[in-house]
């Protein structure tokens, strides 16, 4: 009788060292690119909350245009302009007056000349917002008037044509990321042709940026 090699009477039970540690480094890799392509979903749901945000504001303010002929500001910001130029990127705090404006009845906002001033005589609600939570992503204070900030707890910024030429300064220009101020093949223009332009500072919460939320464009 034919005797068979003892290594071939073996039954392999297990892994090797080398096969364990080859599928640890893989499911370590697949659970790697999980998660970074789950953060990467949260961010881009984050931003389209915002963007949302944005596209409702830019008809609000519109419409408010349309029904009073002015744009939803104090007469103290409105005359800060000169030199037939728009005025600065306007805040979505207490002080400009535009959110409580859009938002709430028989809002009065300080004049000029040290009277009140009611900008929304009509009492017309152009917008519903929610109210913040933790201080983010809603209306800040309860009653009039209104802070508006986004899911970083930082005020919108919202630029209008003041002086009535159908564009404003494109805030591109300034932005510290060279993707976006100085892209060789489409560079960003210096006017935007938009009567209402609105943007938040993103995450890092700071001003032109490559993580802003912009309403002139989809990235």
């Amino acid at each position: 009788m034919k005797i068979k090699p003892r290594s071939s009477l073996l039954v392999r039970s297990g892994f090797t060292l080398i096969e364990l540690l080859v599928v640890i480094t893989i499911v370590a890799v697949l659970a790697s690119l999980v998660m970074s392509q789950a953060t990467k979903m949260i961010a881009d749901g984050r931003k389209l909350q915002v963007q949302t945000v944005l596209k409702d504001l830019r008809v609000a303010i519109t419409s408010y245009q349309v029904e009073y002929n002015r744009w939803p500001v104090s007469a103290s910001l409105m005359s800060s302009a000169s030199g037939g130029q728009d005025i600065q990127p306007v805040m979505t705090d207490e002080n400009s007056g535009i959110v409580s404006a859009l938002t709430t009845l028989n809002t009065n906002q300080g004049s000029s000349s040290g009277g009140t001033t009611n900008l929304n005589p009509k009492d017309i609600k152009f917008i519903d917002l929610p109210i913040a939570r933790n201080g983010k992503f809603g209306l800040v204070n309860p009653q009039p008037p209104y802070k508006l900030v986004d899911l970083w707890g930082t005020t919108y910024f919202v630029l209008l044509d003041t002086n009535g030429d159908k564009q404003v300064a494109n805030p591109d220009l300034k932005n510290s990321d060279p993707k976006i101020s100085a892209n060789t093949i489409s560079p960003p223009p210096k006017m935007l042709p938009l009567e209402v332009a609105i943007y938040s500072a993103g995450l890092d919460l700071q001003q032109n940026t490559q993580d802003d939320v912009v309403s002139w464009r989809s990235k």
